[in-house]
């Protein structure tokens, strides 16, 4: 059983094995994860998630495990402190992901992590080895599955990321073998997130995150009770690969490499996540690098530009949404993400917000940014181009060639993104990731990071008290 040569890895990885350049990418990833959750508690999904606990859970428990809130003074329960958290971290659209495995993994994986990890006092090296293997877990199922399963409709940060949030959390309670299977087998049939939810508009799609998080622990925990769950939930005739994934009669187990998936486990696939710049959807960002490009070379003669066209790969042309009505909305619409790098040169969760404010999601408005804006949103021509669909995707190209009038020199400029930025092949480094930090939270103590650098030495309560001053 695929899912039995899962647990055993999960059993037996130790942070011995771990290399240097696993701890040190886990260690920048939960900076990262630290600066969009503390941030992203303020924003109004977070908030109702917040509020929601509060009312059904309120004065119903007496227990001493309990977790923290990120970026509040409050602490709750387990499973409701994942949840919030991993809702927080998701929020701004501006947390780690995988190119290949198609899921956000910081967002699932540190939540669950750290509600555990500070519930029972943990070392920080029992929880960076729950962290190195949801990342490895994650990574392995999410390259397996995809892109079938995410062209199927699901958004395998809720699907997998169920899967994910079992596995740290089996490693974190030290569940047995037969105990972590069960607890996988649990995740899998709750395991569950529609795309509908991301293109819609709706808060669905930090939902999903929420629920993967808290149902992850929920697997573990009644996994460690007794209670059982199907070893075969993910290959077998109705587990999740033949219903989610392949849904076809000529499906076999020999369609996916398991052998050489489970050879790859463990290999630093860490490595390889991606850290995000803008607050938009990742298809995005190799178009708002080149739009940034071409913003250099225009300055602020945006009104002279005649038209945009846009060649990127299908997934990316998807986002073609040219009347967004709300910031979720926003974040996956191509046509504004580069009109406003090309307006106002800078993409981030401050501006935007400014600019909603100053009508940017209404049909009308005064101010001449906002005017701007939706002039070279009308002119704006998004093509799914079959060169640049053919490095998809080892790459996320985005080529854009922008007209401009007569009066400012009548020319063309060109600019093109192969691999946009914050990939490994083109990274954040670490003063980017802190500067990305300070500006998400203005207010905070950068120094309190510092216990990052020596995490192994300290318990997780001191470390979550200390970072979440």
């Amino acid at each position: 059983m695929f899912l039995q040569n899962i647990s055993k890895f999960i059993l037996n990885y130790r942070y011995e094995q771990a290399s240097t350049e696993s701890i040190s990418t886990a260690k920048i990833a939960l900076l990262d994860f630290l600066g969009v959750t503390y941030r992203g508690i303020g924003e109004p999904a977070s908030q109702m998630a917040l509020n929601m606990v509060k009312e059904i859970f309120s004065g119903n428990s007496n227990t001493n495990i309990k977790a923290s809130i990120i970026g509040t003074n409050l602490k709750t329960d387990m499973l409701n402190a994942a949840f919030i958290n991993a809702i927080s971290a998701h929020a701004l659209e501006l947390d780690d992901g995988h190119r290949f495995a198609q899921i956000h993994l910081g967002s699932v994986i540190f939540p669950t992590a750290l509600a555990i990890a500070e519930g029972y006092n943990l070392s920080g090296r029992e929880f960076l080895e729950g962290v190195i293997i949801g990342y490895e877990v994650g990574i392995l199922l999410g390259k397996l599955v995809n892109p079938k399963h995410r062209n199927n409709g699901f958004h395998t940060t809720g699907t997998i990321g169920t899967f994910v949030a079992g596995a740290v959390a089996s490693k974190l309670l030290k569940l047995d073998t037969t105990q972590i299977l069960n607890a996988l087998g649990l995740c899998g049939t709750q395991a569950a997130g529609l795309l509908e939810s991301d293109h819609s508009g709706s808060m669905g799609k930090v939902l999903h995150v929420g629920k993967a998080a808290y149902n992850g622990i929920l697997s573990a925990f009644l996994a460690k009770n007794g209670f059982t769950g199907s070893g075969t939930i993910f290959e077998g005739n109705e587990g999740f690969l033949k219903t989610m994934v392949v849904k076809d009669e000529n499906y076999t187990i020999e369609d996916f490499s398991f052998e050489q998936a489970l050879k790859d486990i463990g290999r630093v696939s860490i490595r390889d996540i991606y850290f995000k710049k803008y607050p938009f959807c990742r298809h995005i960002h190799s178009s708002i690098d080149t739009a940034l490009k071409l913003k250099a070379s225009i300055g602020e003669e945006y009104d002279h530009i005649q038209n945009i066209t846009i060649k990127t790969y299908s997934l990316a042309a998807q986002h073609i949404n040219y009347n967004p009505k709300n910031i979720e909305d926003l974040k996956q619409s191509l046509p504004y993400a580069v009109a406003i790098a090309l307006v106002v040169g800078e993409v981030n969760i401050d501006e935007l917000n400014q600019l909603i404010k100053y009508g940017l999601l209404e049909s009308y408005s005064t101010v001449t940014k906002v005017i701007s804006i939706k002039n070279l949103v009308n002119h704006l021509e998004i093509i799914e181009d079959e060169k640049l669909e053919k490095l998809y995707p080892e790459k996320r190209p985005s080529n854009i060639i922008i007209k401009l009038d007569k009066n400012f020199r009548n020319g063309i400029f060109q600019n093109i993104t192969l691999i946009p930025k914050g990939d490994y092949e083109n990274p954040l480094h670490l003063k980017e990731l802190i500067d990305k930090f300070k500006n998400l939270n203005p207010q905070y103590n950068i120094n309190n990071l510092t216990i990052i650098d020596t995490i192994e030495d300290f318990s997780m309560k001191f470390v979550v008290q200390k970072l979440n001053r």
